[in-house]
């Protein structure tokens, strides 16, 4: 319960845990200690403590010896095989450390290793971290070979499985301890510098022990309150937990080290199959994990118990926010933490009347990793599950079907990963930032008026495709989770033959080889999102008697803006006008809210109005309800009934976080009210998309980049703005890459719904493919810089959810 004492930075004091100045509660008191040389010890530690704060942290030289006096004179009076011996020698070489003196760092810690291995043990967390410092001291002075050495000789008291599962379940502390971490980060350390050597088979166990440690401490973790709030601080801040780095990056290294080590066992891809699962388990999943709960809850009965769960919940997080603002130990500190226990234990009673009333609502909300069985019974015999991870040494792709697991790591890196993906993008009119270089260059390359870099698609097919794709073949469904920057591209547009002809050509394009005519593409967070989403069943909104609500062409002042790219000027793309340096304006009575007058400079998108009511014409009027111009505000989407319609339809600016000015959140653009409320200030934010009840089958978002996360290492693969449609009940997504472009929006999406009532049997993900298929082989503009058979014509969107069928 007491957040704030496990939550502080470790970073800052794993070099020298429980040191101060004062003799150590665990000290060794000298055999016969007389009162009169106690009290001259304890004169000359405040003379030396008076005199180093009286020191400045510049005079570097000045506090190395007093500390070195400090030190000497606890070694004469506590011995110098103590502890308080110890911890003086490690305060005494973190000054060498902060000045990265690292020789002169290494020896103080080497003596304080030796004293804490005889007295307390390797499993210690004070020697776990003590050798740990001291090995990257070793490390910076150019001692790699004795970094290791030492890491390997504490880590030999951690007899590891012969398994991520067996490892993690027996072998390394389980819940969340100050072992566990400290375990983690000497093993991770000591993994990467045998990695480092080429010693892959030497760095496997270690790395092993990394990735186990972070998933027993991870599942300390329990579905309260607080514990949510500290797993989502974990990934925002790893300091919080491991120190400089985050869990995923202990998994990223067993999988990249289980790959050089031992790539073709089935151990590894076993292995292999759970760490990815680990890495792709981020907050979209745990969004749907939280909806396919509610929803059981709702089929249950206890649907009123789930919500006052939620609405107990937000009071507990909001009470925990307001906590952080306070001084440790104050009277109101200490008031309001009693109310967080009174709002915890009331929590608690509720979970427990929930979970009797809806059995396996918490396993819905917490689900685990599958093993290799479990993760083939979630799949048809016609289905195929993608993972494509990048690292810093390579990037892994594993195929999933019922005849087992395919899996390679290619040689292209995070970081040249991502180059390509933001060539892909500008090509076809994604927002994304470019130099001045970039953009002369691009716009010179391939042939003909309205070029694709095929040959970039081609190459990314074959190091992340191309390798496992023998476990494609008669797949009629391929879902696909991503992490970093390549889940900002639909997959569909990747090229599986080498291409001819020019790039420009429009039937070149057309008799591409494109991946998205092998199979028919879904994108998922994650493989457990699979199996949440496939527990809950919803409506289909292609049925005859759907309904439709949707919300587009907000009023804005800016220039009308024809959304989309043609031809090779980069100014021709996207359709969205910059937004100002100060977007967001604090509010004195709550949280920061958008400024509504530089949302109204936005440029107005006419064409977002054709889209809707193109939808409105095939759904018929009498089931569909619009909010477009004065009525596209978020005070009318906040009072609709959202959990009725089959479908919610909005088109309009999706602006990311990242993208435009200062945009913290991602958020949908709508009329912007005269005055900005905490209710309407013109910008539905993530967060408030999360708080809506929506009930559709169909959700389609059809506003620039509201698909993919915004590219990072390691960052989640789907946008904020998925997440939290998927957390506010929504069961399917149709979500954009990039601005859809005008010529294209109404006829993509009405045909994608006459597809699928004309034949029922087919998937949402199939109606999708031959849609797109249809729209490649339009020739109506062929002439006019903007040929269809360009994806960025029919490529925009990505089906997120399950197939459906």
């Amino acid at each position: 319960m007491m957040i704030r004492g496990w939550s502080v930075n470790l970073a800052a004091s794993a070099w020298f845990l429980a040191i101060s100045f004062a003799p150590s509660v665990y000290a060794q008191s000298p055999p016969a200690q007389d009162e009169a040389r106690k009290i001259e010890f304890d004169k000359r530690i405040t003379d030396i403590k008076q005199r180093l704060g009286a020191t400045p942290y510049a005079d570097k030289e000045g506090r190395i010896a007093l500390l070195g006096e400090r030190a000497k004179l606890i070694a004469e009076y506590h011995g110098e095989e103590s502890l308080a011996h110890a911890d003086a020698l490690q305060l005494l070489a973190f000054e060498y450390y902060s000045d990265k003196r690292w020789v002169e760092d290494a020896a103080p810690r080497t003596r304080a290793l030796a004293v804490r291995r005889k007295l307390q043990g390797d499993r210690s967390s004070e020697t776990l971290y003590v050798a740990r410092a001291l090995a990257h001291s070793l490390s910076e002075a150019g001692r790699r070979a004795e970094a290791a050495a030492i890491l390997a000789e504490v880590l030999s008291a951690w007899q590891g499985g012969a398994n991520l599962t067996e490892t993690a379940g027996r072998h390394v502390p389980r819940g969340r301890t100050v072992e566990g971490k400290a375990l983690g980060m000497i093993a991770a350390a000591h993994a990467r510098l045998a990695l480092d050597e080429g010693d892959a088979a030497l760095a496997l166990p270690s790395a092993r022990i990394a990735a186990a440690s972070s998933l027993a401490y991870r599942r300390g973790f329990g579905v309260g309150v607080l514990d949510e709030q500290m797993v989502e601080l974990a990934e925002r801040d790893p300091s919080t937990h491991t120190g400089e780095e985050s869990f995923a990056e202990w998994s990223r290294l067993y999988a990249d080290v289980l790959w050089e080590a031992d790539g073709k066992s089935a151990t590894a891809r076993a292995d292999a199959l759970l760490i990815l699962q680990d890495i792709m388990a981020g907050r979209t999943s745990r969004a749907v994990a939280r909806s396919a709960a509610a929803r059981a809850a709702a089929a249950s009965g206890s649907a009123g118990l789930a919500a006052e769960r939620d609405a107990k919940a937000a009071e507990l997080a909001a009470l925990f926010v307001r906590s952080e603002g306070l001084k440790a130990g104050s009277e109101a500190d200490r008031a309001l933490w009693q109310q967080i226990g009174t709002a915890n234990a009331a929590l608690e009673a509720i979970d427990a009347r929930l979970s009797a009333a809806t059995p396996g609502y918490f396993e819905l909300v917490k689900p685990a990793l599958f093993d290799e069985t479990a993760a083939k019974g979630l799949l048809a015999a016609d289905e195929a599950f993608l993972m494509i991870v990048p690292t810093a040494r390579g990037t892994h792709s594993l195929v999933l079907t019922r005849e087992g697991i395919n899996w390679h790591r290619s040689a292209m890196t995070d970081v040249e990963l991502s180059g390509h993906v933001r060539r892909l993008l500008w090509d076809v009119g994604a927002n994304i930032e470019v130099t001045p270089d970039e953009d002369a260059t691009w716009s010179a390359e391939g042939e003909g008026d309205f070029p694709f870099d095929r040959g970039t698609a081609f190459r990314l097919y074959e190091e992340l495709v191309g390798p496992v794709s023998s476990a494609l073949a008669g797949k009629r469904h391929l879902f696909t989770s991503a992490t970093g920057a390549i889940s900002s591209l639909p997959l569909g547009i990747l090229i599986t033959e080498k291409p001819v002809g020019a790039d420009g050509n429009p039937d070149a394009l057309r008799a591409t080889h494109w991946l998205a005519d092998k199979a028919a593409i879904v994108q998922l967070p994650s493989l457990q999102s699979l199996q949440l989403l496939r527990a809950v069943a919803g409506r289909d909104a292609s049925k005859s008697d759907a309904t439709m609500i949707g919300f587009g062409a907000p009023m804005l002042d800016g220039k009308a803006a024809t959304r989309g790219v043609e031809g090779r000027i980069r100014s021709a793309r996207g359709g969205t006008a910059p937004l100002p340096a100060a977007t967001w304006r604090a509010s004195s009575d709550g949280p920061a809210l958008a400024d509504p007058s530089a949302l109204r400079r936005l440029s107005r998108l006419p064409g977002t109005e054709k889209e809707l009511r193109a939808m409105e014409s095939l759904m018929g009027p009498d089931k569909t309800k619009l909010f477009m111009a004065d009525a596209a505000t978020e005070t009318n989407l906040k009072k609709a009934d959202l959990a009725s319609p089959s479908l919610l339809f909005l088109a309009t600016h999706g602006l990311v976080a990242g993208e435009f000015g200062d945009i913290g959140e991602p958020g949908l653009v709508f009329t912007p009210p005269a005055a900005a409320s905490p209710t309407d200030d013109g910008l539905l934010t993530a967060s408030e998309v999360a708080s809506l009840r929506i009930g559709a089958g169909w959700v389609i978002l059809s506003a620039c980049n509201t698909a993919a996360g915004d590219g990072r290492a390691g960052a989640p693969g789907l946008s904020g703005l998925a997440r939290a449609f998927f957390f506010a009940g929504s069961e399917s997504l149709l979500a954009s890459h990039w601005p859809v472009r005008d010529d294209v929006a109404a006829v993509l999406t009405v045909r994608l719904f006459e597809i699928l009532r004309a034949n029922p049997a087919l998937s949402r993900a199939e109606a999708l493919q031959r849609v797109e298929r249809e729209i490649r082989n339009d020739t109506r503009d062929d002439s006019y810089l903007k040929s269809w058979s360009h994806p960025s014509a029919w490529a925009p969107f990505s089906l997120i959810g399950d197939v459906v069928r």
